[in-house]
């Protein structure tokens, strides 16, 4: 061997070991930014769940007696037991009225007891109760109307809790939110992937769902809602996979199982089912894949839909209602439901009344309230708000927004159009979501001045929000783009400071 020969043979050695360093580091590299994004995310959501006091949120002294019937006693609680009793139990109840909880809620003049002496009693006290003063609290639940799927995944945290005492027992429930908040992180940044290459795209469409205050405001208390989003959001990253890279066996069944986990968590998950049939339309007309697994396909996802929906009718009417099975629903059958009347509700809760419209029906309540100042950010019992002049620059940015993602839609047509099949899976999403709302407050405002509808009732879609954004961000030049992800992403770690800090401020301060 000369020479010569000799240093050309060492390269040819090392290159496999080279390549398979990079590629760690790459991949590593690539993995950093969700990590800790996902990072941020369990932080801000642990927060929320430290800072907001003991069933502050809306309607968590009702979820948190629901978990705790279920994880006591085994089963749900009833909406419709009148047996005397409460429907929270004696632990709860003493908690809400010595500590000073339930004057807090919706007070902004009240401050809880919460200092080291009534902390100490309270101890004290709790010891001296029985076992069954968790148990008793069989009066009617309002919420009991709920499926039970959050409430079991929540009372498995219940069990477990290091700590035996009651907030410590709320604190350990209240964390599945956080963990559910992190999980629907994770899967707005699988949908962005389907989407873009751009890591820095991902982490925008990620962090605009990490850093919406309402979000992590309800991951951060006991309420069966955040559970929704996070099945929502799945579906979507699903969605987007599936149409995109072609349908197994494992996508199917997992779109099938998701459209039968939403409605088990909330009346609302119902919306899930439209999208569903339409999602499979897209993806057969895609990738029109055999027959046989056709079928096969629908007649196992067929099965695993109707047990679902017995489950959840049959949980209904066991509850004495499900969410959408209420005395509003007795109108349609009435003959009270008049669709002149529904499209000329919606029409006005968006747009100003045309001359040829009756007066809307219910309280001044539209756009704003919903999607801007409820979708955004009120917090405790939506007595914590932002100044005015927060809600005014939010529904700038956001009538701002729609008029950018119309004219990226418009100017990307041409490219878009081979994509067509995952605009419309997108749309139908939701679309079906927000046409339930409004037909579910209509039927409300039929027999009462209650609109039934409020911003956070549309997180599920907050994933599409961060698409949306993102959209737009890789429709600017190169520079921008990155720029505009980063002044959006400041704002929204703003927002979330901000709310965090009028949470102390109203409580503590």
């Amino acid at each position: 061997m000369t020479a010569a020969n000799r240093p050309a043979r060492a390269p040819r050695a090392r290159r496999p070991l080279v390549r398979f360093s990079r590629s760690l580091l790459a991949r590593r590299h690539a993995r950093l930014p969700l990590a800790l994004l996902l990072i941020a995310t369990a932080l801000i959501g642990v927060a929320w769940a430290a800072l907001v006091p003991p069933f502050q949120g809306p309607d968590e002294s009702d979820h948190f007696a629901y978990v705790q019937h279920l994880a006591e006693t085994g089963s749900a609680p009833s909406s419709t037991t009148y047996s005397g009793a409460g429907s929270h139990s004696t632990e709860e109840q003493r908690a809400l009225d010595t500590l000073g909880l339930r004057a807090l809620m919706g007070n902004p003049g009240a401050r809880p007891f919460w200092g080291a002496v009534d902390q100490r009693r309270w101890a004290a006290f709790e010891q001296t109760l029985p076992a069954s003063a968790r148990a008793d609290g069989d009066g009617a639940n309002p919420i009991a109307k709920n499926p039970p799927l959050y409430y079991g995944v929540a009372g498995v945290a219940y069990e477990l809790s290091p700590s035996r005492s009651l907030f410590g027992r709320l604190f350990a429930t209240r964390l599945v939110g956080v963990a559910l908040l992190v999980l629907t992180v994770w899967f707005t940044w699988l949908a962005a992937s389907e989407l873009t290459q751009r890591r820095w795209a991902r982490l925008l469409a990620a962090g605009v769902v990490a850093l919406e205050p309402q979000l992590a405001f309800m991951a951060g208390i006991v309420n069966a809602d955040i559970l929704l989003v996070a099945i929502w959001t799945a579906f979507v990253a699903l969605t987007l996979r599936t149409l995109k890279r072609g349908p197994t066996t494992a996508r199917v069944v997992g779109l099938f199982a998701l459209a039968a986990l939403s409605p088990l968590t909330h009346g609302r998950g119902l919306a899930l089912l439209p999208p569903l049939a339409v999602v499979l339309a897209l993806v057969w007309w895609r990738h029109r894949p055999p027959a046989r697994r056709s079928l096969a396909w629908a007649a196992g996802g067929v099965v695993l839909l109707s047990a679902s929906l017995l489950a959840f009718r049959l949980f209904a009417s066991g509850a004495g209602g499900g969410s959408l099975y209420g005395d509003q629903t007795n109108y349609i059958h009435q003959g009270g439901f008049a669709l002149g009347q529904f499209v000329s509700t919606v029409w006005q809760f968006y747009l100003p009344r045309l001359p040829s419209m009756d007066p809307r029906l219910g309280p001044n309540f539209g756009f704003r309230q919903m999607w801007i100042e409820t979708f955004f950010g009120r917090f405790g019992w939506l007595d914590v708000s932002y100044p005015p002049r927060v809600y005014v620059l939010l529904r700038m940015a956001v009538l701002v927004g729609i008029v950018a993602v119309v004219a990226s839609l418009a100017a990307r047509w041409r490219e878009l159009r081979g994509e067509w099949t995952v605009l419309v899976a997108l749309v139908a999403i939701g679309g079906s979501l927000v046409a339930l709302l409004h037909l579910v407050s209509y039927l409300a405002l039929l027999g009462s001045n209650d609109p039934l509808i409020v911003g956070r009732y549309a997180l599920p879609l907050v994933s599409l929000l961060g698409l949306a954004v993102a959209f737009v961000a890789t429709s600017l030049p190169r520079r921008l783009g990155p720029l505009l992800a980063a002044a959006v992403l400041g704002g929204g770690v703003a927002l979330q400071l901000g709310g965090l800090g009028l949470t102390v401020v109203r409580f503590y301060g």
